[in-house]
C-alpha cells in the first residue's frame, strides 16, 4: 500500500475535500466557497495552494487513489468525530494537525465551508472509518414544552393536523420514478383539499375560513412530511389560488375559488418578469396584457395563442 504524508497546511483540508467529493459533484457554488477560503489562507505555500486548487479542478477531478489517499489520512489519525461539537468537522480537522503541533497554522476559517455548504455529520460520518462520538442533549430540555411554545395560539389546530398527518397516506418513502411521484403528490394535495385545508385561507362563501395565519401555520408544518408536498401545497392555494383571490374581481372569485379550494381545478406558478432575481432571465415564454381587446397573448417558441381575461 502506497502511504501518502500530506504536509499540515493541506492536511487540515483533507476532510473538507474527501466530503464534498464524497458523491462526485462539485457545484460551483462550492468551489467558490471553497476557493475564497483557500486564497486568503496566509499559511499556505504557492505550491499548497496550487495543489488545492487543483483539486477544484472540475475538468480533472482528483483521481480515486488520491481520494483513497485521504481516506486513509483520516482513517489513520484514530481522532474520534464528536458530532456534538459547533463545527464537527472543522474541530476533527484541527486535531488532525494537532498530533504533530502544527496547530498554530490552523485556518479557522474553514468552518465557513461547513456553514456556507450547510455541511452537517450526518452526510458525511458514515464516510469516516473513525469513531463517531455522538453526544446525548435531549436532557438539557423537555422536547414537549418546546414543542408547546413553538405550537403557538394554534395548538389545538396543529395536533389536529398532526393527526391528518399520520395518515398512511402521507408516509415518507423514495419514490425514483418521477410521474409516479407526482401522483402520490397530488393525491396527497387532494386529500387535504377536501380535509379543508386548501382553502383555509379563502372567505367563507368560497369553502374557507379567512384565517391566512393559519393556513401558513399549516404549510409550515408540512415541511414535517415532505418538502415537494409543502411547495406543491403552497403553489396551488398559495400562489394559484391565493393570485386568483387577490388579484381577481368576485367574478373570478365565484368562476374559480372554490373549485381551487378542492383541487378540482389545478394551477401552476408564471412569471414573466424577465429582470427578476430567480431563472426567469432563462425563460421562454411571456405573456402580455392587451388592453384594448382585454386579452393576454401567450408567445413560445412553439406557438403563439391569445386568451380573453
Amino acid at each position: 500500500m502506497i502511504k501518502t504524508t500530506f504536509p499540515p497546511s493541506i492536511l487540515q483540508y483533507i476532510p473538507f475535500f474527501f466530503v464534498i467529493w464524497s458523491d462526485d459533484l462539485l457545484t460551483i457554488s462550492e468551489i467558490a466557497v471553497v476557493k475564497k477560503i483557500i486564497d486568503e489562507d496566509q499559511n499556505l505555500s504557492e505550491k499548497d495552494r496550487k495543489t488545492l486548487n487543483g483539486w477544484l479542478n472540475t475538468a480533472q477531478p482528483p483521481l480515486d487513489t488520491e481520494i483513497k489517499s485521504w481516506q486513509r489520512a483520516i482513517s489513520n489519525s484514530g481522532i474520534k468525530l464528536v458530532e456534538g461539537d459547533n463545527h464537527p468537522l472543522t474541530s476533527f480537522s484541527k486535531k488532525l494537525i494537532s498530533q504533530n503541533g502544527s496547530e498554530h497554522i490552523f485556518n479557522e476559517n474553514l468552518s465557513a465551508i461547513e456553514i456556507n455548504l450547510g455541511i452537517q455529520p450526518n452526510h458525511y460520518h458514515h464516510l469516516f472509518e473513525v469513531e463517531v462520538v455522538q453526544e446525548k442533549t435531549s436532557h438539557y430540555y423537555d422536547p414537549a414544552e418546546i414543542d408547546q411554545i413553538l405550537k403557538g395560539t394554534y395548538h389545538r389546530e396543529i395536533d389536529k393536523f398532526r393527526g391528518i398527518l399520520s395518515k398512511s397516506i402521507f408516509s415518507w418513502e423514495i419514490i425514483k420514478n418521477k410521474e409516479e411521484f407526482r401522483e402520490k403528490v397530488l393525491t396527497q394535495v387532494q386529500y387535504l383539499a377536501e380535509a379543508g385545508y386548501g382553502a383555509m385561507a379563502y372567505p367563507d362563501a368560497y369553502g374557507g375560513t379567512g384565517n391566512m395565519s393559519l393556513y401558513a401555520t399549516i404549510f409550515e408544518n408540512l415541511m414535517y412530511v415532505d418538502g415537494s408536498l409543502t411547495v406543491k401545497f403552497g403553489v396551488q392555494f398559495g400562489l394559484f389560488g391565493g393570485s386568483i383571490q387577490k388579484l381577481g374581481t368576485k367574478k373570478h372569485h365565484d368562476r374559480y375559488l372554490t373549485a381551487v379550494g378542492k383541487a378540482e381545478l389545478l394551477g401552476c406558478f408564471a412569471m414573466t418578469e424577465t429582470g427578476h432575481g430567480s431563472n426567469v432571465r432563462g425563460i421562454k415564454t411571456t405573456a402580455t396584457y392587451n388592453k384594448e381587446q382585454d386579452n393576454i397573448t401567450i408567445h413560445t417558441r412553439e406557438r403563439t395563442t391569445t386568451r380573453n381575461i
